[in-house]
């Protein structure tokens, strides 16, 4: 096989738009003339939302122990498999692979098969990012929820006491992969008035060097995804449920199911409050973050913030009726679980 002209390896990190880049991608791979976006599996097909989360094989998960390694040669297999001169390749799981050797082993066989190779990862201002990320993390009990605790409020300062955490918020957890690729590592600010043309798909055709085709770039400019943060409401009361199911064991797959059994529920609780944090709360967290976001700019660059900029005049609260309807809301779901339990239960006897 001939070595190809570049590989593109997009790291995240979480919540900088990285469903956006990727589904826009993955919706119109047959106008990128010369580069190819790959996201086959290891059987075979690709996935439609763009995602190569499987590049990443993950082990104690929910322990203290958790590690990640990289699949390099599903990796290469996805870039092999293309006929074309560049290929892209897309996750934000990547960004938890943290391990030196393991990210100098896939260098080293990236050049094996590429004469260029281009690391890219956008970051964003750290307390709106650390909110993203709580809220978030309520879909996903089995996989971006261990960057939260739920027993403890958003931007607690108990979550920081895991440096894994830590370096997770403070972008420390890329800082590996700068020290790995250099000056092929470029780190990019998700913050509206740094994309170039304030949108962040068009910032990354320009990086592709596809940013003169105007059919793309006119796709780029009116590309919309649905909005599919949570209100108030919706993340108080799975903030509530979590806690609670937190108290027993295997507490996650608890969350995981009681989760797929009421995401189609939620609109019950539809609302026009949003969830965020009161600024004396978010100005003590960035406070305590701050030297972290020092070290990782002194590696990365001018696109980590290190001033504050999380301001929020007023904040939402929670009203008797808000309380009232959640507590409905809650005993109807309570009524199904106990159904579907039973019904489980009986299943199991007669089969």
């Amino acid at each position: 096989m001939l070595k190809k002209e570049k590989v593109i390896l997009h790291i995240g990190l979480h919540k900088t738009g990285t469903t956006s880049i990727q589904q826009f991608l993955a919706e119109n791979r047959n106008q990128l003339g010369d580069l190819d976006y790959v996201c086959y599996t290891q059987e075979g097909y690709f996935r439609e939302d763009g995602n190569a989360y499987f590049l990443l094989k993950q082990k104690n998960w929910y322990s203290s122990k958790r590690s990640y390694q990289l699949d390099i040669p599903l990796l290469l297999t996805n870039i092999r498999k293309s006929q074309k001169k560049r290929v892209m390749i897309s996750s934000e799981a990547l960004s938890w692979c943290v391990n030196l050797a393991d990210i100098e082993e896939l260098k080293a066989q990236l050049l094996e098969v590429a004469h260029e190779v281009l690391v890219l990862a956008y970051v964003r201002e750290p307390v709106s990012f650390a909110i993203s990320i709580y809220t978030e993390g309520l879909k996903y009990p089995n996989s971006l929820s261990v960057l939260t605790d739920y027993n403890h409020p958003c931007l607690s300062s108990a979550h920081l006491r895991k440096q894994f955490l830590f370096e997770h918020y403070t972008f420390g957890n890329i800082l590996p992969w700068k020290d790995v690729f250099l000056n092929d590592f470029t780190v990019k600010s998700l913050e509206k008035e740094k994309l170039l043309a304030g949108n962040l798909l068009v910032e990354i055709l320009k990086i592709l060097e596809l940013g003169n085709c105007e059919e793309l770039h006119k796709k780029a400019l009116n590309y919309r995804r649905e909005n599919e943060g949570f209100n108030l409401l919706q993340v108080h009361y799975l903030t509530s449920l979590y806690r609670f199911l937190n108290k027993f064991k295997d507490s996650h797959r608890l969350k995981s199911l009681a989760y797929e059994l009421i995401k189609r529920k939620l609109h019950w609780l539809e609302s026009d409050k949003k969830f965020n944090v009161e600024n004396d709360v978010a100005i003590k967290y960035f406070t305590e973050i701050r030297d972290g976001l020092l070290m990782s700019k002194a590696h990365l660059g001018e696109s980590v913030d290190t001033e504050f900029k999380y301001k929020k005049r007023s904040v939402d609260s929670l009203s008797f009726l808000d309380y009232v309807k959640i507590l409905i809301v809650a005993i109807t779901h309570s009524f199904f679980f106990g159904v579907y339990i039973l019904t489980r239960i009986f299943k199991s006897i007669i089969g």
